[in-house]
């Protein structure tokens, strides 16, 4: 709930790419982003606040009994959220199990304090390549659960030939999302 409230009020984000020293097979792509929306109306019987983001768009909101100290929310306050997504892909060793895995760690702020909240999720996943079909750029992925689906690998990814039958492939997805209200 937490990416949807920021990817509604984000416009316009910078793609990087780097290709981290611990994957020598892979590449990671991530996306960060930081805005600031001013409060402009609250309903504190529904629990919903307007935010009039970076760009005029104003955006009403649903906040949960899980975020605290909601009452200390005034109009005029700025909602600061920091966004931030990564993927990484890289060849693991031949003969790895499929396997999949996925934490989520959550913060928020003490009683008392101004409202904030952190989430992080991180989502690991390995394939099996089963087959590889040199003409077609394509993989037969066995998955964690054994199901075998496949895939087309764009020609960007140099890779792709280097690949071969037993070889694992591994994604890890991670997205992390921080809110903070601070005075104007």
């Amino acid at each position: 709930a937490i990416i949807v409230i920021a990817a509604a009020i984000i416009s316009g984000c910078a793609m990087t790419t780097t290709v981290p020293e611990n994957m020598p097979k892979g590449i990671e792509i991530s996306d960060s982003v930081v805005i600031t929306a001013e409060v402009v109306a609250i309903d504190k019987a529904d629990r919903t606040v307007a935010l009039l983001g970076p760009e005029g768009n104003v955006v009403v909101l649903e906040v949960g009994h899980e975020a605290r100290n909601f009452n200390q929310v005034k109009v005029g306050d700025m909602v600061k959220a920091e966004y931030y997504e990564s993927i990484a892909i890289y060849i693991g060793e031949k003969g790895t199990q499929p396997e999949a895995e996925a934490e989520i760690v959550a913060g928020r702020s003490a009683k008392g304090e101004k409202p904030a909240g952190v989430v992080l999720e991180t989502i690991d996943i390995s394939a099996t390549v089963k087959s590889i079909n040199k003409f077609k750029r394509s993989l037969k992925l066995e998955m964690p659960n054994g199901q075998v689906v496949t895939r087309k690998v764009d020609k960007s990814v140099k890779a792709f030939d280097s690949l071969k039958k037993g070889d694992s492939i591994h994604v890890r997805l991670t997205e992390a999302v921080a809110i903070s209200v601070e005075k104007p």
